[in-house]
């Protein structure tokens, strides 16, 4: 075979690693590299492949003038072939557009793919299936050599790169490097993370050293896993689980786990072994990631060392996403558009969001707890982490080198842990820059948790944009080579140290309704009915008399209930009289309306079609006074006087909840069904909420059933939300329904949506809450009303379960 030699990278070569295309070899990393050889007119870039820390073989040359050969030396060592072996034709009568043709077996070209851009532009492969090349522009060089690797390289099964563990001519560590990350393969698939979404965690652990101890012939991957999990202190841990209930999640998109557990009964020294055990199993996830296997059974598998060489090249790695992050500035916003109004470009809500997508996607192994403060009118971000926990580190590090262990002490592992955050601060800027070009200035800080504080900062960097890009961003490209022992991102970092301002935001953004008066731009009028951010406001004065007046009336009611009745109407009378005045000086048409909290509010627009409207708040008091007088007559079983006063309620309080429950109560008791039927839809068009949606359901379900409509009734039944308070009773009544009709499957939770959408039913939240909603979160945000907003992201956050929003949500606190 012939001899493959490979050459040393210098710390400021010029170099970049592809991501992971489907065609490549596992464990492998491939990419590009310019000018290593000195000068050359006729060069655009040689394809290679990454060999250890700090070495490149080369495979492929790519001329400037649209050809690629493959090679295996420098041209200034050895002349190119007469004939390429991929070139890119380009068409005659349109220059961006045209081929790649590939050589092949039998010396003829052939065309291969069809690409779009020209070598002055960025460049993609047009295919009718998307590939690696169609899902990404590149640049000419990455793209011809990228192309190269796939239509070339990987292509033929007899190259060289296939056996580059075999080869000759290596030194005699990189030979070693290669021959560790050797996938073999397995007689039989493994499943390392067998059990572990299934079983509580301290056994899911024990039984996988179990497994690996009792196996005959372990795999690496096996070997690995029961190295660090040994690390573990199982009965410590059954301790804690005992004290917290803890599960284990996947997060897609970052490939990570996460555990949950509840921090408040914790101590500070149990919660960060939670987070080390959490860390382990993400540097185990990553070697399966590394090695093409995921979370599916692995069907080879590297040595024990090749294990602890990707191991530590996964700490390492963490600032390669910072050249990608930049690249991604002008790329489309997801959360953009999350309802029917988009933000304003390069705002507020653009930013964080871009922000939040980007972070929650990165794949860091330590638990990456942030929290982001933003001013885009100023241009500047500040961003809060938690620093790492030390025994998350690895214990011990494989030296291929010296081809031995070497324990990694406490010092050591705290300069891993040290050197790992700064790694992580340097990516985050790279966010913070990514998330906008508006943004020219962001700092990072680094926390500790502090027993007294909460957290307190530890370390702060400011960087600037056009120093970061000039000096930071080419030492990120090169960290993941360098020993974390000698620390050289931190040191890099000290010149960036800083002190932050307290706050970058100006103080009315966070301001309550009540104490903003700033008046809301048009379409948030029209939006949420209200010309001022304080005609939002839902909750009363702490010291309102009325409110007091019926905290005493509800006190005589325990030794009076005649008296405190009279007393209750008495109150309603005199607020329904204040509304009125209130009403009649209105220069416009209004609505009395009471709303529980800030994201009824948000939602009673839904109700009302004149955008004219403006809503009155009706005083806590006088709904709360209304209710004492319902609950009287329902106390005293008279429903049928309950049954006007509790439709008062409903008309006081159209979008709460609450009401809707007593005035379906009432006329359950009255079993008026046809009525309860109309209130309880009314109710599933404004609710959003887990829990209500549940209960109007499963009161729906019973009217319809007293109604003769039956499948209907089935399908409302099996819309009850499982786990909520009116879930069990909705599976006894469901039972009983089916036995009725003679049914013995309920029906499925597709063809129960389908059945209440013949009867005009939306499955809620409905399309007119969830827009609204998402409308007023962008328009608050991007116009400066975070207080208002949180609401509703909040919202949006229970009910699509994205973690981002729930990042923006904390970024607006």
């Amino acid at each position: 075979m012939a001899e493959r030699p490979t050459y040393k990278l210098r710390f400021l070569d010029p170099k970049k690693r592809f991501p992971a295309m489907p065609e490549q070899p596992a464990g492998r990393s491939y990419g590009v590299v310019w000018k290593l050889f000195g000068e050359d007119p006729h060069e655009s870039c040689y394809v290679v492949e990454f060999v250890g820390k700090s070495h490149v073989s080369l495979l492929g040359y790519v001329s400037v003038s649209g050809e690629a050969y493959k090679v295996d030396r420098p041209v200034n060592e050895v002349s190119l072939p007469d004939d390429p072996d991929m070139q890119l034709i380009l068409d005659e009568s349109d220059s961006n557009i045209g081929e790649i043709a590939v050589r092949g077996t039998d010396g003829t070209m052939r065309s291969r793919a069809r690409v779009i851009g020209s070598p002055e532009g960025p460049m993609r492969e047009q295919s009718d299936h998307e590939t690696w090349n169609s899902a990404r522009s590149l640049p000419y060089g990455e793209f011809m050599a990228s192309m190269f690797l796939r239509y070339v390289i990987f292509a033929n099964s007899e190259s060289a790169i296939a056996n580059t563990a075999g080869v000759d001519g290596l030194d005699a560590d990189m030979q070693n490097v290669v021959d560790k990350i050797k996938l073999v393969k397995l007689p039989e698939p493994v499943e390392v993370f067998l059990g572990f979404n299934t079983s509580p965690l301290p056994d899911a652990i024990e039984t996988l050293l179990y497994r690996v101890g009792h196996a005959e012939n372990p795999s690496g991957i096996e070997r690995y896993a029961a190295t660090l999990m040994s690390e573990i202190d199982l009965p410590r841990l059954r301790t804690i689980a005992a004290k917290s209930e803890m599960s284990l999640a996947r997060i897609d998109r970052s490939k990570l786990f996460y555990l949950n557990f509840d921090r408040s009964l914790l101590d500070q020294d149990e919660i960060d072994m939670l987070l080390a055990i959490e860390c382990r199993l993400n540097r185990l996830s990553g070697i399966l990631e590394r090695i093409g296997a995921g979370l599916a059974p692995a069907a080879s598998s590297p040595s024990l060392e090749g294990c602890a060489l990707f191991d530590a090249w996964h700490i390492a790695k963490t600032t390669n996403d910072v050249p990608r992050l930049l690249d991604t500035a002008s790329s489309d916003n997801p959360w953009g558009k999350p309802g029917t109004v988009a933000c304003q470009p390069g705002g507020e809500w653009d930013v964080r969001t871009r922000f939040a997508r980007i972070v929650e996607a990165l794949n860091v192994v330590t638990r990456l707890d942030y929290t982001y403060r933003v001013n885009v009118a100023e241009g500047i971000m500040l961003v809060r982490f938690g620093q790492s926990v030390v025994d998350a580190m690895p214990q011990r590090e494989y030296d291929a080198q010296d081809d031995a262990w070497r324990e990694l002490d406490e010092d050591t592992r705290a300069i891993w842990a040290a050197e790992h955050d700064a790694r992580v601060a340097l990516t985050l800027a790279a966010a913070c820059f990514a998330a906008g070009t508006c943004i020219t200035r962001c700092y990072v800080q680094i926390a500790a948790p502090d027993s007294e504080q909460g957290e307190r900062v530890v370390a702060t960097y400011f960087f600037g944009r056009a120093a970061y890009l000039a000096d930071c961003v080419p030492v990120a490209k090169d960290l993941e080579s360098m020993d974390m022992d000698d620390m050289p991102c931190k040191r890099v970092l000290e010149a960036y140290e800083s002190t932050a301002p307290e706050t970058i935001e100006p103080a009315e953004v966070h301001a309550r309704p009540r104490d903003d008066h700033r008046t809301l731009p048009p379409a948030l009028r029209d939006l949420l009915l209200a010309d001022t951010a304080d005609e939002l406001e839902v909750m009363e004065e702490d010291d309102d008399p009325y409110v007091a007046r019926v905290v005493e009336l509800r006190e005589q009611a325990k030794v009076d209930r005649t008296g405190a009745f009279e007393g209750f109407s008495r109150l309603v009378e005199e607020l329904e009289a204040k509304c009125a005045v209130a009403e009649l000086l209105a220069t416009g048409p209004v609505q009395t309306q009471f709303c529980d909290n800030q994201l009824v509010r948000m939602v009673l627009p839904v109700l009302e079609e004149d955008r004219s409207v403006r809503i009155l708040r009706a005083p806590d008091a006088l709904y709360f006074a209304q209710h004492e007088i319902c609950s009287f007559y329902v106390e005293q079983e008279d429903f049928e006087r309950a049954l006007p006063e509790v439709r008062h309620l409903y008309d006081l309080a159209r979008s709460s909840m609450q009401s809707h429950f007593a005035l379906i109560n009432v006329l359950a008791r009255l079993e008026r069904f046809d009525e309860i039927i109309e209130v309880a839809r009314h109710g599933l068009r404004i609710a959003s909420d887990r829990s209500a949606i549940g209960y109007l359901f499963y009161r729906l379900a019973f009217a319809y059933w007293n109604c003769d409509q039956l499948d209907l009734a089935l399908a409302c039944y099996r819309l009850v939300p499982r786990g909520e308070e009116s879930g069990s009773s909705a599976l006894e009544e469901m039972q009983g329904l089916m036995n009725e009709m003679g049914v013995s499957e309920p029906p499925t939770f597709e063809e129960a949506v389908e059945t209440i959408r013949k009867a005009g039913l939306e499955l809620p939240p409905v399309s007119a809450v969830t827009n609204q909603l998402a409308d007023a979160a962008v328009q608050l945000v991007d116009s400066g009303f975070f207080f208002l907003a949180r609401g509703c992201i909040f919202q949006m956050w229970r009910t699509m379960g994205n973690d981002e929003l729930g990042s923006l949500n904390r970024s607006l606190g």
